[in-house]
């Protein structure tokens, strides 16, 4: 058993960056070993400053670590993650994997070639809440899954570079609820069709609304509607969540509970969420602690997280050419190939 604390280079140290720099910190099976930013920074744990560097590469040369987690903008992500990768050292990457399709495949494809342990943060899995969706349509509470609708509706001004995003909405929030819609239901995108626009009073440069229909494995239809300069009552950062099949209804509310309507009737009873400990981004760390120290498997890995990363993809096509875009044709365009059956998503 390992006594001394696992090792991590985190590079990015912007708001998201800090955020799990606290995270780390509240963990004593990790010490942070340096950090890397573009920017001159100055790190503090506790009473130690951490040393710094603007080059991954070179961080990576004078400093011993474990793992690496990359927090920097995924328009970069491809260009970061490259020396990592080359030295197969596990990482954690925030979301999403890149800044765009081609990128992200690139990166998955460089991991295959190390033999990498690549893990995404697609934290919205890491929450009690959306276990308990999950786990109650397994169990086939609502019986045959029949159709989804999400609607997402919040002013977000906290934004920095996601101000200059051209489809901000959809692909550094959508994602989100495209990746927890695949992660509940076990399915896969097949095809997307989506609207995205930029209303009159929006603070971004890019589309912050957006209007997906996704159909996933079994011809079952999604309808999705974002806002992130969203006016009247606002909803929970998981969205507005409702799972219909032949049993009944399942309803996601305020990110906390969850309410099963069965059959017709019109008074719910409450679904039990299980008590996980840690939850959220220290979940997400509890996690890559097993994948560094003990060799499991990333959850989600880059093998899985391609396939909700291509559905933002995908509806970023297709809302500029007005056209319903295949998925699987979309993702082979760009130069994936599964290497194993990934028909229900990972969960």
């Amino acid at each position: 058993m390992r006594i001394t604390p696992l090792r991590i280079i985190v590079v990015g140290v912007g708001a998201m960056g800090r955020t799990w720099l606290d995270v780390i910190a509240a963990d004593k099976r990790w010490q942070v070993a340096a950090v890397v930013d573009h920017s001159p920074v100055s790190v503090t744990v506790g009473d130690a400053t951490l040393p710094y560097f603007t080059d991954v590469g070179l961080a990576l040369e004078q400093v011993a670590t474990d793992a690496v987690l990359v927090v920097t903008p995924p328009h970069t992500r491809r260009d970061v993650m490259a020396p990592i990768l080359r030295r197969g050292l596990p990482a954690l990457c925030e979301k999403p994997l890149a800044g765009n399709l081609a990128d992200g495949v690139a990166l998955l494809n460089a991991t295959r070639a190390n033999d990498g342990r690549l893990m995404v943060a697609q934290s919205r899995r890491w929450q009690p809440h959306i276990i308990a969706l999950r786990d109650a349509v397994q169990a086939g509470k609502i019986g045959t899954l029949g159709y989804v609708t999400c609607q997402f509706r919040h002013p977000f001004r906290n934004s920095g570079w996601r101000e200059q995003m051209p489809e901000v909405l959809i692909e550094d929030m959508a994602i989100h609820h495209f990746d927890s819609i695949r992660f509940i239901t076990g399915l896969n995108g097949r095809q997307v069709f989506a609207h995205s626009f930029r209303p009159a009073w929006s603070w971004f440069s890019g589309n912050s609304c957006a209007a997906v229909d996704l159909v996933l494995d079994d011809g079952i239809p999604v309808h999705y509607f974002g806002s992130w300069v969203a006016r009247g009552p606002r909803s929970a950062w998981d969205g507005e969540l409702i799972l219909v099949g032949s049993e009944g209804a399942l309803v996601l509310h305020a990110d906390e509970t969850v309410w099963f309507y069965r059959g017709e009737e019109e008074t719910p009873s409450q679904v039990p969420v299980p008590n996980i400990q840690p939850v959220g981004l220290a979940r997400g760390l509890d996690l890559f602690t097993q994948v560094v120290a003990e060799d499991a498997q990333p959850d989600p890995d880059i093998e899985d997280n391609i396939l909700s990363l291509a559905l933002t993809s995908a509806a970023v096509a297709a809302s500029r050419t007005n056209r319903p875009v295949e998925v699987d044709t979309h993702l082979r365009r760009v130069g994936w190939s599964p290497i194993r059956h990934l028909r229900r998503a990972v969960g």
